[in-house]
C-alpha cells in the first residue's frame, strides 16, 4: 500500500519516448459518443440515448454482413449453378415447381371456400329426413272407428324413396277389420306392422287410382299402419278408415235389377260409394249398367287378378237428355269368384238413387225365314274397337244357297261371318259397307252347319276406332233357297207322348222408348195334343223405371215368336196366353202372365227353344234349356 505522502497518479512526462500525441479530432467526422462519465451522466439527454442505440444496431448488421461475406461460397454456387443450366431448363423447373405448389394448395383453398360437395349434402339430407322419420314413427296418431282426414306434404316424414308418410296406430279387439285409404288427389298406398312384426302391403287386387286396402286382418293388438302415396313427391288429402269386415251386398248376373240409393256414411276420395259383389256362372261377356236421374255414376270393377282392365273391358258413358245419367261397363269374365263392383259419383258428393244391373250379353238365335231379327244395336251390345256388336247363331241347312241381309235407317250397317272349327274362329266372310249404304248382302252356298254373325257399324274407314259408338235398329234376315231335293229323315219310331213341366230361371233386360224393362221366364210346360207340340211359357215383364199403363198382353203375345234347336219357328197362340196382371205399372212391379205356341208336328229331342219377345221399339232374346 502507498504511504499517503506518496502522489497516487503521477503526471505522464510530456519528454517519455513512448508517450505518443493524439491526433487532433477531425471537424467533418461524425462523433460517437463515447463511454465516460459524459455520456452516462445524470447530464445525458433521451435524444442522446436513442443515438446510441441506433449507431449500437447499425453495428451489429455490419457485423452480421461482414460475416456472411466472409463465406460466399454457397450463394456463388448457386447463382453459378443457376447461370450455367439452359434458359429452357431453367423456366421449366420453375414451371414445374408452381404446378406442384398449385397441385398441393390449389383444392384445399377451393374446398374451403366452396364448402361440402353436393353427395356430402345429399348424405346429410337423408340422415336429416331418417331422423325426423323415426321421431315421427315415435308418436303416431290414434285412429279409431271414425274416418280420418290427413295430407302428404312438405314436413312430413321422408322415406328412402322420396315418399310422404304419416304414421297410426289402431288398438283393436278380437275383431276382423280392413284398413283402407282413399284420395281425390294422388295415388295412395298403405302397410300395416301386425303386433307379431309382420308388415303387410296394400293389396293389388283392392287397388284402383283413388284407393288402396288391406283386407282380412285380425285382433287383438296394436296395428301401426302407415300411410303414403304410389308415386314419389305425391302430395294432397286422404282420407284413413279403419272398417270392420261385413259381406257386400250381392247382383247376379241376369239375375233382378236393383234399386239404390248412394249417400251417407263416410266419404271415399270425396265421394259416397256402395260395394257390390257380383256373382256369375256362365263364360258370356257381362255388362254392367249403372243409371239415375241424381247423378253422373262411376264405377269401378275388381277382380281376382286386380282391377279390370284387359282388353275385353271398356266403359262408356250414356245419357238421355239432362236428366237420366248412366254408365255401362264390359267385360269377359274370367273366373266364377264374385268380382267386386265399387259404385260412387263423377262429382264429388253427388248422391241420390239410382239402379243397378248386371246382364249376359248373349249369342242371339236367327231363325232361317222372311221374318228375320229386328233390335237395336246400342248400350245392350257388345263394344268393341269402339263400335257395338250384336252377334247371332244361325244354323244352315244341307244343300242350301244362303243370303244374308243386313239393313238400317240409323247407321251404316257392316257384319262378319264366321263358324267354329276344330275349337278355333275360322272367318267365312265380312261386308263392311265402306260406301256407308243403308243395307248390306252376302250370299254364298255355305257348307252346312252353325254360323255366326257379327252385326257392327260400317262407314268410310271401318278399320279406324270412331270417337263414338254409333247405332240404332236395324233388321237382319237369313234367307236359304234349297238347291236339290231334301232327303227325308230316317224315322225315329213312336211321336213322343205325354207331357213335361218344369222350372227355369231366364231374364233379359232391354230398353224401349227410353224405359227399361226386364224379361224372364220361370216354368215351361210342353204337351202333345194330337199331332201337334204345344209350348206354354210363364213370362214375368218387370218395369225397372217405367210408370205408366202397361200394353194390352194379346200385343205382347202377337208379337213373340219361339224357335227350337233346329230353327223350326213355332206360331204363337194369342186366345190361350193370358195374364191377370193389372194395367198400371210402377218402377219394380212386374206383371205376369202366359204365353202358348203351337208347332204342326209333334217334336220330341228338344235341347233348347229360344223366345224372342218383343218390348215396343226392340225384342230380347231369351235362350230356354230344355231341363
Amino acid at each position: 500500500m502507498p504511504s499517503p505522502d506518496t502522489p497516487a497518479d503521477p503526471a505522464p512526462n510530456a519528454d517519455a519516448p513512448d508517450a505518443t500525441p493524439e491526433p487532433a479530432p477531425d471537424a467533418d467526422a461524425p462523433r460517437t459518443p463515447e463511454a465516460g462519465p459524459e455520456a452516462d451522466g445524470p447530464d445525458a439527454s433521451a435524444d442522446d440515448v436513442d443515438a446510441r442505440e441506433t449507431v449500437a444496431e447499425a453495428n451489429e448488421h455490419e457485423a452480421e454482413a461482414g460475416a456472411f461475406e466472409e463465406e460466399p461460397s454457397l450463394r456463388a454456387h448457386l447463382a453459378e449453378t443457376w447461370h450455367s443450366t439452359p434458359p429452357l431448363v431453367r423456366w421449366g423447373a420453375v414451371a414445374l415447381a408452381v404446378l406442384v405448389v398449385g397441385w398441393l394448395i390449389v383444392p384445399r383453398v377451393i374446398e374451403a371456400t366452396e364448402g361440402p360437395t353436393e353427395e356430402e349434402r345429399q348424405e346429410q339430407a337423408a340422415r336429416d329426413r331418417a331422423m325426423w322419420a323415426a321421431m315421427l314413427r315415435q308418436s303416431p296418431t290414434e285412429v279409431g272407428a271414425d274416418p280420418v282426414a290427413g295430407s302428404l306434404g312438405p314436413g312430413d316424414a321422408e322415406r328412402t324413396d322420396d315418399r310422404y308418410a304419416d304414421y297410426y296406430v289402431h288398438q283393436a279387439d278380437s275383431v276382423g277389420f280392413s284398413v283402407l285409404v282413399t284420395s281425390d288427389a294422388f295415388a295412395p298406398d298403405v302397410a300395416v306392422r301386425l303386433p307379431d312384426g309382420t308388415t303387410v302391403a296394400a293389396s293389388s287386387l283392392l287397388q284402383t287410382d283413388s284407393r288402396a286396402e288391406i283386407d282380412g286382418l285380425q285382433g287383438p293388438g296394436r296395428f301401426e299402419i302407415v300411410v303414403t302415396s304410389r308415386r314419389a313427391r305425391a302430395t294432397g288429402a286422404y282420407e284413413l278408415a279403419v272398417l270392420p269386415q261385413h259381406a257386400a251386398d250381392s247382383v247376379y248376373v241376369d239375375g233382378e235389377a236393383r234399386l239404390d240409393t248412394l249417400g251417407g256414411g263416410p266419404r271415399r276420395a270425396g265421394r259416397f260409394e256402395r260395394i257390390y259383389g257380383v256373382s256369375t256362372d256362365t263364360d258370356l261377356p257381362i255388362l254392367v249398367r249403372v243409371v239415375s236421374s241424381a247423378f253422373r255414376p262411376r264405377i269401378e270393377l275388381l277382380g281376382p287378378n286386380g282391377r279390370v282392365r284387359d282388353d275385353s273391358w271398356s266403359l262408356e258413358q250414356i245419357a238421355r237428355g239432362d236428366s237420366l245419367y248412366g254408365v255401362v261397363a264390359r267385360y269377359l269374365p274370367g273366373w266364377e269368384a264374385p268380382y267386386r263392383l265399387l259404385v260412387s259419383s263423377e262429382g264429388a258428393g253427388a248422391s241420390g238413387p239410382f239402379a243397378l244391373e248386371a246382364i249376359s250379353v248373349p249369342i242371339r238365335d236367327l231363325a232361317v225365314g222372311e221374318a228375320g231379327q229386328r233390335s237395336v244395336l246400342g248400350d245392350e251390345s257388345w263394344l268393341r274397337d269402339g263400335r257395338y256388336l250384336d252377334t247371332y247363331r244361325v244354323r244352315v241347312p244341307k244343300g242350301q244357297r244362303t243370303t244374308i241381309r243386313l239393313e238400317s235407317e240409323a247407321f251404316a250397317p257392316a257384319f262378319r261371318v264366321w263358324r267354329v272349327q276344330r275349337q278355333s274362329r275360322t272367318d267365312v266372310t265380312e261386308a263392311m259397307n265402306e260406301a256407308g249404304a243403308e243395307a248390306v248382302e252376302y250370299e254364298a252356298e255355305l257348307d252346312e252347319g252353325e254360323y255366326y254373325i257379327e252385326v257392327t257399324s260400317g262407314g268410310e274407314d271401318p278399320d279406324e276406332v270412331p270417337e263414338a259408338p254409333v247405332g240404332g235398329e236395324y233388321g237382319l234376315t237369313a234367307l236359304v233357297e234349297r238347291l236339290e231335293p231334301l232327303e227325308e229323315e230316317p224315322s225315329t219310331g213312336e211321336p213322343p207322348s205325354g207331357s213335361r213341366v218344369f222350372a227355369t230361371e231366364v231374364r233379359r233386360t232391354g230398353e224401349s222408348g227410353g224405359d227399361t224393362f226386364e224379361v224372364g221366364v220361370t216354368n215351361v210346360a210342353i204337351s202333345y195334343p194330337g199331332t201337334r207340340t204345344r209350348v206354354q211359357l210363364s213370362v214375368t215383364v218387370r218395369s225397372i223405371d217405367y210408370t205408366g199403363n202397361w200394353a194390352p198382353w194379346e200385343s205382347f203375345a202377337r208379337q213373340s215368336y219361339l224357335v227350337d234347336d233346329r230353327g223350326r219357328r213355332y206360331t204363337v197362340a194369342v186366345g190361350e196366353s193370358q195374364s191377370p196382371s193389372g194395367p198400371r205399372a210402377e218402377p219394380g212391379t212386374a206383371r205376369r202372365g202366359t204365353v202358348v205356341f203351337y208347332y204342326p208336328e209333334a217334336v220330341g229331342g228338344l235341347e233348347r227353344v229360344v223366345l224372342v219377345a218383343s218390348i215396343g221399339e226392340r225384342t230380347l232374346t231369351l235362350p230356354i234349356p230344355m231341363e
